[in-house]
């Protein structure tokens, strides 16, 4: 297999994290459901599968995707993270002021009316 000039080791990533935290090969291995000679491959190896390494994320608690997207170019764009709290800020103003609105049509209704009877 031809490894790209931009390829970041995620075998020494993943073997780096794993000696930090001092968890053995074959405790991951038993955790993602594969054996501890799989996961000394994947150490061995500069790239891995993401579904495999999606997880290795969720056994280990930790996010190799983000410590992969710290080693790219600053100037490299980023997607937008969806602010859920934001979002649901929003949605409740905006149905407020549809609420306010509405409320406001039905003044102007009962103000006509009043105006029209004091005549």
């Amino acid at each position: 297999m031809i490894k790209s000039k931009n390829n970041i080791d995620t075998g020494k990533m993943i073997a780096s994290f794993l000696e930090k935290k001092r968890i053995a090969k074959s405790v991951l291995g038993t955790a993602i459901n594969r054996t501890g000679v799989s996961v000394l491959k994947y150490t061995y190896n500069s790239s891995i599968q993401t579904g495999i390494l999606l997880d290795i994320c969720h056994a280990l608690k930790h996010n190799f995707f983000q410590e992969l997207a710290n080693q790219l170019p600053g100037d490299f764009t980023m997607p937008e993270k969806i602010d859920v709290e934001k979002q649901t800020f929003d949605k409740n103003q905006q149905a407020l002021i549809e609420q306010l609105q509405e409320e406001n049509k039905v003044l102007k209704i009962q103000n006509d009316l009043l105006m029209k009877i004091k005549m």
